[in-house]
């Protein structure tokens, strides 16, 4: 009875130490956190959430993700920003530094597919995760475009003209420009042959006009956007001389 005893008083006194040490840690972690020594911060929380009464504790595990982004460690800020962001702890900010992360780690992919889910998740607090994802788009075409890839140039500024952003009227200029710049092109090659095979010319010049018209139709949507943006205005007007 007394070995009993003395066994249940050794686990006691263990268990106490033991809580004592993990409480301990916590707080010098958030000690070395506030005094913005990170690299301390990042040692004593990770031990702490290493001792077997830690369990998950998220706000030590968010907080450890924005001490590892400080510390340029973005490994270990994706994989705290990532538990966060599934376990919905503070998911908008979760999933869109996150996306951040992902970004420097050039895991587009990735990022693309962050974002999306953020959005879902965070229905009324999604904006920065819109915009963001818009911009990717937006440049994604910008970058298409030049590359002469058109389908995929066009399928990027529809999906960055989808959602309200700040993007979304420079992806509706981008649209219009390379529907115009299609039409164009169509005219350059048809001009000589206007008097020689003006059937064909007739027809090619009928291409070019269905484009400047839906061109026209895509600037008049960035326009109610943006309605004294100057650069839209001299492209709208360039457009409007081309239909016929």
């Amino acid at each position: 009875m007394k070995k009993l005893i003395l066994f249940m008083a050794v686990c006691f006194c263990a268990t106490s130490i033991f809580a004592q040490s993990a409480a301990q840690l916590k707080k010098e972690g958030g000690v070395a956190a506030k005094s913005k020594d990170y690299k301390t911060a990042l040692e004593k929380y990770e031990a702490y959430l290493a001792t077997e009464g830690a369990g998950e504790d998220l706000p030590i595990i968010y907080n450890l993700a924005i001490i590892s982004n400080r510390l340029k460690d973005y490994g270990r800020a994706e994989k705290y920003f990532a538990k966060a962001a599934e376990s919905n702890y503070k998911p908008a900010g979760a999933y869109y530094n996150l996306s951040k992360i992902q970004k420097k780690l050039k895991k587009t992919d990735e990022m693309v597919a962050t974002l999306k889910k953020g959005i879902k998740a965070c229905p009324t607090k999604n904006s920065k995760m819109i915009a963001a994802l818009s911009k990717h788009y937006l440049l994604e075409g910008q970058k298409a475009q030049k590359a002469n890839k058109v389908d995929v140039a066009k399928d990027f500024y529809k999906k960055a003209s989808e959602n309200k952003s700040r993007y979304q009227a420079d992806a509706l200029l981008g649209l219009g420009m390379l529907y115009f710049n299609q039409g164009a092109t169509i005219m350059q090659k048809a001009n000589p042959i206007a008097n020689k095979e003006p059937e064909k010319f007739k027809a090619e010049s009928a291409k070019a006009q269905a484009l400047y018209k839906k061109a026209m139709a895509e600037l008049n949507k960035a326009k109610a956007l943006a309605p004294t943006r100057e650069d839209l205005l001299k492209t709208m007007a360039t457009v409007k001389a081309e239909i016929k």
